[in-house]
């Protein structure tokens, strides 16, 4: 690693203003001493916070932080100690030259570039006449009654539907492909014999710049202006090197400051750019929004460093409140205490600000209520009989499923006593369902450990695989005629013959079942195809955070319907987990080399499946449903061979229902019928053919679970919601001539 030598530390430092970079952030009043504000770092309504302009430093009376500039950039901002040199560096005119060592410095140093220059590119186009699609993308923004001020302020620009726009600003800006395709920003054209070297990933699309919290272009979030050309509402760019959709905050180099001097210290959290964007214009700034993803731990403890409380608001639908419960959840894991606005049926924050006066707004986040009071009345409200006893113990143990992720004993308290309140129960019944409820978070907290170190093991045992001179799983001899159809694609596994059972592999734990259906134990005779991967994959990633979801695909996809055995023991194990004392997928890790060399080398892969960009847990859950039962009802069709009337009457209801399996609005009556989930919750159509005769029974029903587990999925999504193009899942998608 590079060393900066002090000399150069010493001339940035004095070259600095400690006042100028402090006093950019938070608000300063010339005292007698100096400066003066509350402190940042902890609430005050008196201040404390002292900045001396003769020495340099800044110091706390009342919780004792104290530093130089740089450290108030590290403490405040988040930054490294060389992420702050650079910056002040670069503010003061100071040249910092990059050793040997700092090579990912500098070519972090250069994303930023490439995206800061392409941002300004995209503003260009939006404000030019002569770009195509400038005036309808200006058109949009009008309609939206998004002011210029206001698109100005937050970068928005147009991205034209040019061929070879993106290919000739990174010549212009002489940007290598390779700077363009590690910014996200291009894709490496495959066009034959043509000129343009980049493909455009946001081509007609309006720009939204996404920012650091030091005010840096990392990403952008592009939207379609014409429905018809994309079914994707918003592209947003992948990860790269100074992009993490876990660790960035939308709008928060804005609102940190509005955030700290506010009087709670209580930041606003909505769902969408638009809505956070809104805020702001109409002098809320303290709002912010998670980027393309669920919100993450790493989220709340960035938020952390600037507010002491949040209010979200979410939709008013059954996805916003789950969201927002969740959401509270780990808020209170950080330490952060949430309340919960709600909104008038139908709205969100743009609309509702756009059709009422500031005042009215203010009045609904007044009204905010705690997250025990909002979850007491949101799980009430799906109950039949909310004063049973049996729908009460429901609404207790789904709140302390939130309460037990609170790891401050203060809040925690007063949400028991808030919660007893709500319910009329005595207090220490609460709190003795809470110890219960607490142990077992801790041991799902255990087993998602071992889980991890599983993964972590068996990915270094991957990649000491193919290091040169090592044994390799790749020098396993390739089958004499090829590998089978169904072998998922290169890019999920780097050589079929990965999934070459071992010649030596242990035999692992049965339940006496597999020599019952035909199966050899311990090994698996047909690799796992497309499907299998993509089912192992959420599993593997999503399992853990969507217990309702994992809960509701253990109904939907019963093992039997899975045809190879080992996938069907890692299924099995993992529909297991659901409420558990232990985990059962560890357990077969440790027991089961086979399916441990297959899990491990899943992890090692990027997640394929689709959640935490655009599409919800529930969506990927939905396809795989619909691909398991597509799959089985064609080897339905492959096995009913001859003339026989029988065999043409299952021909022909099989291929019915798969027609029936096209989407989940249309499928998912079918899917509950074949496999035998009571209809009486779905919200689909219920016109879908009749199952045949040989429709598997239903699956027994999984472990006791905690009663807080939300019913099988949300509500029907419109179409199927997998990534396109769906290269990497074939088996998901129903074949034309069915």
């Amino acid at each position: 690693m590079a060393i900066i030598p002090d000399s150069v530390i010493e001339e940035i430092r004095s070259r600095t203003d400690i006042v100028q970079v402090i006093g950019d952030r938070i608000s300063l009043k010339r005292g007698s001493g100096g400066f003066v504000a509350c402190c940042p770092f902890h609430h005050e309504n008196t201040p404390s916070f002292n900045v001396n302009v003769q020495r340099q430093r800044y110091h706390c009376f009342g919780c004792g932080e104290d530093g130089d500039v740089f450290k108030f950039l590290m403490q405040h901002d988040g930054m490294s100690f060389m992420d702050a040199v650079r910056y002040l560096a670069e503010k003061c005119g100071v040249q910092v030259t990059m050793g040997p060592g700092d090579a990912s410095a500098a070519r972090a140093k250069r994303l930023f570039q490439v995206n800061a220059e392409a941002a300004s590119f995209f503003r260009r186009c939006l404000l030019s006449d002569s770009v195509p699609g400038a005036a309808a993308a200006r058109a949009y923004l009008e309609k939206r009654r998004l002011s210029n001020e206001t698109a100005e302020a937050f970068g928005i620009g147009f991205d034209p539907d040019i061929p070879g726009t993106i290919d000739a600003f990174a010549r212009k800006n002489r940007f290598s492909v390779q700077e363009m395709i590690e910014a996200g920003i291009g894709t490496l054209s495959d066009r034959p014999g043509s000129q343009m070297r980049l493909r455009d990933r946001f081509h007609g699309r309006l720009m939204f710049p996404i920012k650091d919290q030091a005010g840096r272009v990392v990403a952008f979030s592009a939207r379609i202006l014409d429905a018809a050309k994309s079914p994707a509402k918003y592209v947003n760019s992948p990860e790269t090197d100074v992009f993490k959709k876990s660790r960035i905050l939308y709008a928060l180099d804005k609102a940190q400051r509005p955030i700290a001097q506010s009087r709670n210290r209580e930041a606003i959290i909505c769902e969408g750019q638009i809505d956070v964007i809104r805020c702001h214009s109409c002098g809320f700034p303290r709002a912010v929004a998670s980027e393309g993803t669920a919100f993450t731990p790493e989220h709340a403890s960035l938020l952390h460093r600037y507010a002491d409380s949040a209010v979200l608001l979410f939709d008013a639908d059954g996805a916003g409140r789950k969201a927002a419960v969740r959401t509270a959840g780990i808020l209170l894991a950080e330490g952060i205490p949430a309340r919960v606005a709600t909104m008038p049926d139908g709205e969100d924050p743009d609309s509702f600000l756009l059709s009422n006066p500031p005042e009215r707004f203010q009045e609904l986040l007044d009204a905010a209520e705690g997250i025990v009071q909002f979850q007491v009345r949101f799980l009430r409200s799906a109950e039949r009989d909310p004063d049973g006893a049996d729908a009460v113990a429901r609404v207790v143990q789904g709140c302390l499923q939130t309460i037990a992720q609170c790891r401050n004993a203060i809040h925690k308290a007063r949400m028991v006593q808030e919660l007893a309140q709500q319910v009329r129960l005595p207090e220490q019944a609460i709190r003795d369902e809470l110890a219960g409820v607490e142990e077992a978070l801790r041991r799902q907290e255990e087993s998602a450990v071992r889980r991890e170190a599983a993964r972590e093991e068996w990915a270094r045992r991957e990649q000491g695989r193919t290091q040169p001179g090592a044994s390799s799983m790749r020098a396993t001899p390739a089958r004499s005629d090829g590998p089978p159809p169904d072998v998922p694609p290169p890019e999920l596994f780097d050589d079929p013959a990965d999934w070459e059972p071992p010649v030596e592999a242990a035999a692992p734990v049965s339940d006496g079942q597999d020599s019952a259906r035909g199966e050899r134990p311990g090994a698996s005779d047909t690799p796992p195809d497309a499907l299998d991967v993509a089912m192992c994959e959420f599993l593997l990633n999503h399992s853990l955070e969507e217990p309702g979801t994992l809960h509701a695909l253990s109904l939907f996809v019963p093992p039997s319907i899975i045809p190879n055995p080992l996938v069907r023991r890692i299924v099995e194990a993992f529909y297991g987990s659901v409420g558990a004392s232990t985990d059962p997928v560890a357990d077969l890790q440790e027991a089961d080399p086979e399916v441990a060399r297959f899990l491990g080398t899943v992890a090692a892969r990027r997640d394929r499946t689709g959640t935490g960009e655009n599409w919800q847990a529930a969506d990927v859950a939905h396809d795989l449903a619909l691909g398991a039962w597509r799959r089985h009802l064609q080897s339905r069709i492959d096995a009913a061979a001859g003339d026989s009337p029988d065999a043409m009457r299952a021909r022909m209801s099989a291929r019915a229902q798969i027609r029936a399996l096209r989407s989940w609005e249309t499928g998912e009556a079918t899917v509950r019928l074949l496999a035998g989930v009571d209809s009486a919750v779905s919200s689909a159509p219920q016109s879908a053919p009749p199952a045949p005769e040989s429709a598997p029974a239903p699956p027994p029903a999984p472990p006791d679970r905690d009663s807080s587990v939300p019913a099988p999925f949300a509500p029907p999504v419109q179409e199927s919601s997998l990534p396109t193009p769906s290269s990497d899942y074939d088996d998901l998608v129903p074949p034309e001539d069915l």
